[in-house]
């Protein structure tokens, strides 16, 4: 059977990209920001900026301490297409796990409002209702003391 979206969770569907205020503007990136569904991200993929000086991006499924592989700048397509097909490889592994991604998050090292904000290094990581779960719990002092 094919899986069929709700109506209200194909218009809830969006990419959310990063902002701050400064100077009492809103600063908004280009490409840094975050996407809710998988189509939308490998979109945003596409269109970060080759300037970037490097972008990190989380290669396998564990919550705490993931693997993580590196492509210096500058980012062309090549490396785009490598860094969707881990995308895709990573999206895979959660869903033989049981889990599932709720948040694809490209991210800049040093924020939005940095002058060179194009050619940031960027980090690539994805939520998931277990490690949001984890990230509670974490909070919540479950597993004892964090000191």
């Amino acid at each position: 059977m094919k899986y069929i979206k709700t109506f209200e969770s194909h218009v809830n569907e969006r990419v959310e990209y990063s902002s701050t205020k400064m100077n009492g503007n809103d600063v908004v990136s280009s490409w840094a920001g975050s996407a809710d569904n998988e189509k939308d991200f490998l979109n945003m993929i596409k269109d970060m900026p080759e300037t970037l000086s490097s972008v990190k991006v989380q290669s396998n499924a564990s919550i705490a301490y993931p693997a993580m592989e590196e492509f210096k700048g500058p980012i062309n397509a090549s490396k785009k297409n490598k860094i969707a097909k881990i995308v895709k490889d990573v999206v895979k592994m959660f869903k033989d796990q049981g889990d599932e991604i709720v948040k694809f998050e490209l991210m800049s090292y040093f924020g939005v409002a940095g002058k060179n904000h194009m050619q940031d290094p960027a980090y690539i990581q994805f939520r998931t209702k277990k490690s949001n779960q984890f990230g509670k719990d974490m909070a919540s002092g479950k597993y004892g003391p964090l000191d």
